[in-house]
């Protein structure tokens, strides 16, 4: 079989998965620890609004190598945002006081 008939068999099979309140079934990318980027079907609607809480795996179960990789990125991706978010704030802060001083000599000049 080749690549592009395997991409066109597994959307044809994307497509027909219907969950159990008759609507076609969402795919979406599980980011837990044990699961990071499997993708699963389920119901569109929420279990709080009435859903089915209809649930399969699209992707077969990834190798533990593969796991701990992708879960290393996203711990890094996730270091890295905090300490832009870390940054940010301490410009913010810095250019504040920079202001304030800048102000309070300017009075002090005219007084």
């Amino acid at each position: 079989m080749s690549n592009s008939s395997f991409l066109l068999s597994l959307s044809s099979s994307i497509a027909k998965r219907v969950c159990l309140c008759g609507v076609k079934a969402e795919i979406k990318t599980s980011w837990t620890q044990l699961n990071t980027g499997r993708r699963f079907f389920c119901c569109k609607t929420s279990k709080m609004r009435g859903g089915c809480n209809y649930f399969d795996w699209c992707d077969d179960k990834m190798p533990p190598q593969e796991k701990r990789v992708m879960w290393g990125l996203l711990k890094k991706v996730k270091s890295f945002d905090e300490e832009k978010n870390r940054s940010r704030k301490l410009i913010v802060i810095c250019v504040g006081e920079i202001v304030i001083l800048a102000r309070w000599n300017f009075f002090k000049k005219c007084s």
